[in-house]
């Protein structure tokens, strides 16, 4: 497979997941997944809006001013829980939301 047949099979993936994120979860719902139990739910509604599957953990905590341990804990959680996806790029992971919470 060429390099851009493979890059239009993952946008077309990506966008399949969005799309059946959506049928599974409302807005409200993900947003309520993605802060409970936190002690800084904005910061975390934020990272998960970062979580584009192009962006490394680190740099998500980064600009989103937590600590990178708490952040890869609560990408765990929410990939135990169904709602991120890690892509891998040799040893990074590269987390990718269902869609962007509003």
């Amino acid at each position: 497979m060429a390099k851009d047949e493979a890059e239009e099979a993952a946008r077309r993936n990506e966008l399949i997941i969005s799309l059946l994120g959506r049928i599974a979860f409302k807005n409200d719902e993900l947003k309520a997944i993605v802060t409970k139990g936190s002690k800084k739910p904005n910061q975390m509604m934020r990272a998960y809006n970062l979580c584009d599957g192009a962006t490394g953990v680190t740099e998500i905590a980064r600009k989103v001013g937590v600590a990178q341990p708490s952040l890869t804990n609560a990408i765990d959680k929410w990939e135990r829980l169904g709602i991120i996806f890690k892509k891998k790029k040799g040893k990074e992971v590269l987390p990718l939301r269902l869609f962007e919470i509003e």
